[in-house]
């Protein structure tokens, strides 16, 4: 998979949530009632940092507060010559295997397998909140997963100046 916009239009329930409507014999369960049953409501307040994330400004940059500190911005700066696509792309740059490196990726439940998903459903949320929190700027939401496996699932953004037709 890679793309440049995220788009999650065809969605697929996960494995764990199938087999969990087939132990409760009941297909018409969503995942609405997963969350309700099994006590999700401490993990949505804590994904929704994930979700909805903060964001700090600087130097004409916009960059997730947690991945953000003044020093390390300021070494991309040099390094990659100030060029702000570029600066905004590594450190904005989310590796899901990185979040999720306590959790078994490989058991039965396929949760690696579904990292893809998510990804393209952060993505897309990404999108609308920080094209709402910066209407004066363009922003460009990438998903993709590695080729050769080394990152897995990973999400950036970059944002550039709105360009008007007027001028």
């Amino acid at each position: 998979m890679s793309s440049s916009k995220p788009a999650w239009s065809e969605r697929e329930l996960p494995v764990f949530f199938r087999k969990w409507r087939t132990e409760w014999k009941d297909e018409g369960l969503s995942p609405d009632n997963y969350l309700d049953f099994e006590g999700g409501l401490r993990f949505v307040l804590a994904a929704a940092w994930l979700f909805c994330p903060e964001t700090v400004e600087y130097r004409g940059c916009v960059f997730l507060k947690e991945n953000f500190t003044q020093g390390t911005a300021d070494d991309w700066f040099t390094n990659l010559e100030d060029d702000r696509r570029r600066i905004e792309l590594v450190v904005n740059h989310v590796e899901l295997w990185s979040i999720f490196s306590n959790t078994p990726l490989a058991d039965s439940d396929q949760l690696g397998e579904e990292l893809p998903q998510l990804a393209l459903a952060l993505g897309e949320c990404w999108q609308g909140v920080l094209s709402a929190r910066y209407p004066d700027r363009e922003v460009t939401v990438e998903v993709s997963d590695e080729e050769d496996g080394s990152y897995g699932p990973t999400v950036t953004f970059w944002t550039s100046p709105t360009v008007s037709a007027f001028g």
